[in-house]
């Protein structure tokens, strides 16, 4: 029996149902995250501008909005590779400024460290989106 690695011989996995409930929790996640963020603006921009982001409040929104797009996109699966890239964009931006443990001390510290994990495996999921998404373009 031979090994095939022609991609048109494998069951399109966007077809899944297992991919379809993955992209949706994905997808819904993300945008809860997005929403609770844009609904409590004041409170992420007096975060971000305590970390040195300039601009806080209109960082705060922009970087939401990508959140937002992206996790409609994944979700609905529409423009894939563009929206998991607003997600990837999203994570790259936010996750080593705001979530910056190795500055901190105690507890401080670990929850710096678990929300940095946390988005870390976000991104990774983000970036399998995006491999499967730039296949379906």
């Amino acid at each position: 029996m031979s090994e095939t690695t022609d991609d048109t011989s494998e069951k399109d996995i966007t077809k899944t149902t297992a991919f379809r409930v993955a992209r949706l929790l994905y997808g819904g996640i993300i945008v809860f995250t997005a929403i609770s963020g844009l609904r409590n603006i004041d409170a992420q921009a007096a975060y971000a501008e305590s970390k040195g982001i300039p601009m806080p409040e209109e960082s705060v929104v922009s970087s939401h909005g990508l959140l937002l797009l992206g996790g409609l996109g994944i979700g609905l699966w529409r423009f894939p590779a563009l929206a998991a890239s607003s997600i990837v964009a999203f994570f790259v931006g936010v996750t080593p400024t705001i979530h910056d443990f190795w500055e901190r001390e105690g507890q401080e510290r670990q929850n710096e460290k678990n929300h940095f994990l946390k988005n870390v495996a976000l991104a990774g999921a983000a970036l399998a989106f995006l491999g499967v998404g730039e296949k379906k373009g």
